[in-house]
């Protein structure tokens, strides 16, 4: 081969790698864009459900009311997921055995 074919074979390749390269940086800061996404997703989504919490379990009607509206605010969104459902779920039946612990005792077997 002489030198004009070797410098064409070495760009040619040259230029495949830095396609590649490309490609691969596209794609990986795709999937870092995801992770961070549902990083700060769950991390709110942390933040307002122990909000909700700590009010719905307070001994303030007050803090109930406000629990209460944030709860069907929360549940009300396009983005709610199983985990919310779930809480939504755990807080309502923690404020039912609050309010009615016989009940609570009668469906446990005695056992809360």
């Amino acid at each position: 081969m002489d030198v004009g074919w070797v410098s064409a074979v070495v760009a040619l390749v040259g230029a495949a790698v830095a396609a590649a390269s490309v490609v691969v940086t596209v794609l990986e800061g795709r999937r870092m864009r995801r992770n961070t996404e549902f990083s700060v997703h769950r991390d709110l989504w942390w933040q307002r459900w122990t909000w909700v919490v700590e009010r719905a379990l307070s001994r303030d009607p007050d803090d109930h009311d406000a629990a209460a509206l944030m709860t069907h605010a929360l549940t009300t969104r396009s983005w709610v997921t199983e985990d919310d459902e779930w809480v939504v779920w755990a807080v309502q039946r923690a404020e039912r055995r609050r309010l009615h612990p016989e009940r609570a005792r009668d469906r446990d077997g005695g056992r809360s």
